[in-house]
């Protein structure tokens, strides 16, 4: 494959094979800088076409650019196959040491480990070879308001590579060496404050104090003159600094030198996509970018304010995928729902938890309280440059817990809330979104559209775009309606647009005309039927997201006919589908859906329709609660309902992730007052949750599960349902540190299982009464029930059960020293679990084994054992299990005089216990670090 050399770091340059490449200046050379700048990256055609004309788009645009692409290749002779066409785009494909820019970037990824290494002359060596691809401005030579944009952006880039370099140069002891660069940059960049900031550190760190005073008052002398502005805060803290002769170092005008977390950095890239029809609000990214330049050296923060549909997620995606590249350590973004209709506003200590995975804290690291991982996040975010975006806020209060405070940082967030409080408190600057202006929504119907239907048909289009009320959301729905419908005339659309009741004018702001339920209602009328009636039961669905068997159970079809109702909705853009097999569905949206199906279908259907989805997530979570826990067939839930489907989950891992996306669905359902198949299905529901929470140690839900449970067992007058909810609750207020409550559930429980002629229920109240026994350290006692269980689960030939008992039975047998009862469960239980290839069945039998070779002395042994069995916990997705095998691993090494090491791994278990709030285990983790601090 042919060397290429490509600088755009500087006049512009192309060589192939070290031979130069004649670029012809104008739209040629436009297009390749455009495709450079995206180096590696897909650029829609429609995207070239806008940056390449602009508002002044000649006829056929795309054709031009397409001839264009084709001179690029032929000057490109031998590499010709560089540019490549995707679909309606095209990417230009170059290594890592062909293009200067690419260099500079891995430059600067070095200098960033390095400094993070503490190695900071290697990392000043990498921020000069980063600096050294430089020749001049970026694409001296071309022009054009595109070339000029990508300058500005590579220009900038240049002026913060200087700044960390010059950073780290005082930090090395060099304030001499730098005073005369200093001097020579603030000549010319008069007015950026982090230079001056510089120039005062570098003199007074080298003596010369009454010059760093002089540098600041001639800078508030430039600031007040060309700008009417004072210093920022942080040089004003400086010169403070100095006047008191504080040390030099401290001054704020520095970065602070934060430790890097004890975690691996990750660069999160969780943009969505940017819509390729993105059109106008010229202004308003014009707003963005200033809003970004002023936030220089602190933690900016933007808010767009806008009414729903007018458009405010659409401008902010695309802007962030624009400046991404000014933000190396990653991307953030999380829809916090703040104004989603049939859901509550995202949590933040949810958010939090999935933004510190995002940046590279393990799971099992991140802390419980929110509080807590507000301290996190701050501190891992400290020293790291990363864009955030929030979009679809609630409230400022929502917001607060999300915003990053270290410089470096920008977070923008969206909201029809107009988030005053952000603005008074935090400094926001608010971007108000109004709706697009006339040319704007012509044009961005028209791209939808096309331009020749548009011009056949003016007047229609220009009825269309009055009637949307140049509402974005109307616009692209009705758009797609019409391209999809080539046949029907744009006129008679206009007319139908004319004449569709207006009953969403109150979210249209104060213009009559901005009226989405118009176009909502125009889409809809065009659906086929079984689309149609999809979208209606779209409306019933209490999630954020519908899959495809939820779908299918709503309405009572197989799956294949859901799927393609569904991919009918998305063909007209009434749904998105956020990942594969998940859908959903814009907040007015779901509120006319909903609307519809109160006023066109029947109670006695929608009535059927919930019950069909109450059944699926009730035969759903059972399915996944198997595949996690193995718990066996105590409860006999009978098969799904005619027209149910189970959500299709094909391993533990899967299954895991559908609890965690639907568990605040299972939540609200149970806390209905009013649940399709009433008090037996909210039984069931808690049945279904009640495993997987108590695998987690989740205390607080756990408890409100089973107390509703109970209630519900309770008024049917279900004995069986009331004793398993009672040992559910025993568990959760073991959870939440209440010993006395555990008892006494226990206590109720043992005396309604003796009246019910049920070995199951009696053998799931002993294993209950055996972990409680357990807790007390009665060691003899836990083998008793657990021996009584056994026999119970037994006889109602529930093997899972009585494998779950054995364990216990066994495992507190070699806590008491009796090891060939102990040898004998486990070896027993490892033939078993490995013939069935049961995998945490397996991984149980090893610890057992592991402490059998420790209670008898072979201590290499029992660590293999416990490594094997945490490899596979590990592979089961059981967090909190791998994490507490680390107990037993310190417990070995404290028997081989490793104390360091024993304590190391108890303080591994100990975080485990904090992060899933389980007391018990985390008091006796406690007492072995106390004693061996001793």
């Amino acid at each position: 494959m042919p060397h290429l050399d490509v600088r755009l770091l500087g006049p512009l340059e192309l060589r192939v094979d070290a031979a130069p490449v004649a670029i012809p200046r104008g739209n040629t050379a436009t297009v390749l800088a455009i495709l450079l700048d995206e180096a590696n990256g897909v650029v829609p055609l429609e995207s070239i076409v806008r940056a390449v004309y602009g508002l002044d788009i000649p006829q056929d645009p795309e054709t031009q650019v397409q001839n264009t692409v084709g001179v690029l290749r032929r000057k490109l002779g031998a590499a010709r196959d560089r540019v490549e066409t995707v679909g309606r785009a095209y990417r230009f494909r170059v290594a890592a040491d062909e293009l200067d820019t690419l260099r500079c970037r891995a430059n600067e990824d070095r200098a960033r480990a390095l400094r993070a290494e503490g190695r900071l002359e290697e990392a000043v060596a990498a921020l000069r070879d980063a600096l050294g691809e430089w020749r001049g401005p970026a694409l001296a030579d071309l022009s054009g308001a595109t070339v000029d944009g990508i300058r500005r952006r590579y220009d900038e880039h240049r002026l913060a590579l200087l700044e960390r370099r010059i950073d780290l140069d005082l930090e090395l002891g060099r304030a001499a060496e730098v005073v005369d660069e200093l001097r020579q940059i603030v000549a010319v960049h008069g007015t950026r404050q982090r230079f001056t900031a510089l120039l005062m550190r570098a003199l007074h760190g080298g003596g010369r104090t009454a010059e760093a005073l002089e540098a600041y008052a001639a800078l508030r002398e430039r600031l007040a003159d060309e700008l009417g502005a004072d210093p920022d805060q942080a040089l004003r803290d400086l010169h403070t600094a100095i006047l008191r002769d504080g040390p030099p170092q401290a001054g704020p005008g520095a970065p602070p030198l934060v430790a890097e977390a004890p975690f691996p950095r990750r660069v999160p890239a969780m943009l969505p996509r940017a819509n390729t029809r993105f059109t106008g609000r010229t202004g308003q990214l014009r707003l963005l970018d200033g809003h970004l330049a002023a936030a220089e050296g602190a933690a900016g923060l933007a808010v767009i304010t806008g009414m729903g549909g007018v458009g405010k997620t659409a401008l902010a995606v695309s802007w962030a995928h624009r400046i991404a590249h000014r933000f190396p350590d990653g991307q953030l973004y999380f829809n916090l729902r703040g104004f989603d209709p049939l859901a509550q506003g995202a949590d933040a200590a949810a958010v939090l938890g999935e933004a510190l995975v995002a940046l590279g804290v393990e799971a099992h690291q991140v802390p419980a309280g929110l509080d807590e991982r507000i301290g996190l996040y701050r501190t891992v975010l400290a020293g790291r440059s990363v864009l955030v975006v929030l979009d679809n806020a609630r409230d400022a209060a929502q917001v607060r817990p999300l915003l990053p405070v270290a410089p470096g940082s920008f977070t923008l967030v969206t909201s029809r809330d107009r988030l005053a409080g952000l603005d008074a408190t935090e400094g926001a600057d608010t971007v108000p979104l109004e709706l697009l202006s006339d040319a704007d929504a012509w044009a961005l119907l028209v791209r939808r559209i096309g331009m020749d239907r548009a011009m056949d048909e003016e007047r229609a289009v220009l009825r269309i775009v009055a009637s949307c009320g140049r509402l974005p959301l109307a616009l692209t729905l009705i758009g797609a309606w019409a391209a999809a419908h080539p046949q029907f005339s744009l006129a008679s659309l206009a007319d139908r647009l004319d004449t569709t009741t207006n009953v969403f004018r109150v979210l249209a702001s104060s213009d009559p005309a901005s009226d989405p339920r118009s176009v909502f209602a125009c889409s809809y009328q065009a659906l086929g039927s079984r689309a149609a009636r999809a979208f209606r039961l779209f409306g019933l669905h209490p999630g954020a997201e519908v899959t495809v068997a939820g779908m299918a159970s709503l309405m009572g079809l197989p799956a294949a006919d859901a799927e393609a109702a569904l991919h009918e909705l998305a063909d007209v853009h009434l749904v998105d589908q956020p990942s594969e097999g998940r859908y959903t569905m814009h907040d007015l949206l779901r509120s006319y859906a909903a609307e519809r199906i109160t006023e066109e279908v029947e109670a006695a259907e929608r009535d059927a329709a919930e019950t069909r989805l109450v059944d699926y997530f009730i035969h759903s979570a059972r399915a996944a609660d198997t595949l996690i826990g193995l718990r066996g067939d105590g409860v006999d839930l009978g098969e799904p309902g005619p027209g149910v489907l189970r959500e299709p989950i094909a391993d533990p891992r899967a299954a895991a992730a559908w609890f965690t996306t639907e568990g605040e669905v299972l939540l609200g359902l149970l806390r209905r007052p009013e649940l399709p198949g009433g008090d037996v299905n909210r039984w069931r529901l808690g049945w279904c949750m009640a495993g997987y929470l108590t695998d987690r140690s989740v205390g607080k839900e756990l408890f409100e599960t089973q107390s509703a449970a109970f209630a519900a067992a309770q008024r049917t007058g279900d004995g069986f349902g009331q004793v398993v909810s009672l040992g559910y609750l025993s568990a959760a207020a073991m959870f939440l540190g209440d010993e006395t409550a555990a008892d006494m559930h226990l206590k109720r429980a043992m005396a309604m299982a003796d009246d019910l002629e049920q070995p199951w229920a009696k053998g799931f109240v002993c294993f209950a009464h055996c972990i409680l026994t357990a807790r007390s350290g009665d060691d003899a006692g836990a083998v008793a029930f657990a021996r009584q269980a056994g026999a119970h689960f037994r006889a109602s030939g529930d093997s899972f059960w009585e494998y779950r008992a054995e364990w216990v039975a066994g495992w507190h047998s070699l806590l008491l020293g009796d090891l060939d009862e102990g040898r004998a469960v486990f070896e027993k239980l490892l033939a078993v679990s490995e013939a069935l290839e049961i995998v945490p069945a397996v991984a149980n039998s090893q610890l057992g084994l592991g402490l059998l070779a420790h209670k008898e002395g072979r201590l290499e042994e029992a660590l293999e054992r416990y490594a094997l069995a945490a490899s596979l916990l590990a592979d089961f997705g059981l967090p909190l299990s791998v994490s507490l095998v680390s107990e037993l691993v310190g417990d070995v090494l404290e028997t081989r005089g490793d104390l360091a090491a024993a304590a190391a791994e108890w303080r591994k278990a100990e975080r485990a216990c904090v992060e899933f709030g389980v007391r018990w285990e985390l008091e006796r983790i406690r007492g072995k670090l106390a004693a061996s601090s001793r």
